[in-house]
């Protein structure tokens, strides 16, 4: 099982580097209302100044796999993998790239001969990377619907297991969307998940703005939580995009 692969950095500082680089947020808000596959996402009211506390604060409770989120080996059942706890950081960042699928209609899988067709135009995949699909499904977020009215929990379009494995021939150490699940979402079997978290190769799921994202030369960065067996965690996830 392959988790992630090591940096290193030389020349100038880290901070002089960032300089010549945009920012651009890869998450969604955790709010109340917005779509969700199981549990509710609940902000709740703990302490008060309003009410003679001298904090404010309030209790989350929250799914592990809610909003812009990631999957660690172990969310697969009977893989023998680690949890969140057992990934080192260096396995959530990397060098990105952006694979624009925006044709892809509901239902419809990524093949093979697409990815490597990507890979012809814009050079090959290298290991280490981490491959985010843009599908323009993130379009259809919104927190305004209620449970039964959710046109982003559709059909959606998703990655086919001989891409997903063939992704893993690659060496890659994190793949994701802008949509609630890696695989075609009418798909209980779920082999792209299968093709993937067994390898050691991580998922990212509901990510947004992927259309601002070149298709190489960001650096991403999307960290869970250090939850001890976690299964999954919603993160802030980043793009460092080179500016000019």
């Amino acid at each position: 099982m392959r988790l992630g692969h090591g940096f290193i950095m030389s020349g100038p500082g880290l901070a002089e580097v960032l300089k010549g680089y945009r920012v651009v947020e890869l998450s969604h808000v955790l709010e109340e209302g917005m779509p969700r596959p199981q549990v509710p996402f609940g902000h709740i009211p703990w302490k008060s100044y309003e009410r003679g506390d001298a904090f404010n604060t309030f209790m989350v409770l929250v799914f592990e796999h809610a909003g812009t989120h990631v999957d660690a080996p172990v969310h697969l059942g009977a893989v023998d993998g680690p949890g969140l706890d057992g990934i080192p950081a260096e396995a959530w960042m990397g060098e990105l790239v952006v694979l624009g699928f925006r044709g892809k209609g509901e239902g419809e899988a990524v093949t093979v001969e697409e990815v490597r067709g990507w890979e012809a135009e814009h050079g090959e995949i290298g290991e280490g990377a981490v491959v985010l699909l843009d599908f323009g499904w993130a379009e259809r977020w919104t927190a305004e619907h209620g449970v039964e009215d959710q046109p982003y929990h559709g059909d959606n379009p998703g990655l086919s297991e001989e891409a997903a494995a063939y992704l893993v021939e690659r060496g890659v150490k994190l793949v994701g969307g802008d949509v609630p699940t890696i695989d075609v979402g009418s798909d209980p079997v779920e082999p792209a998940h299968r093709a993937l978290l067994p390898r050691g190769v991580l998922v990212l799921e509901n990510a947004v703005n992927l259309g601002e994202l070149p298709p190489r030369g960001a650096f991403f960065v999307g960290l869970p939580l250090r939850i001890r067996d976690g299964t999954g965690c919603p993160v802030r996830a980043v793009a460092f995009v080179p500016e000019g």
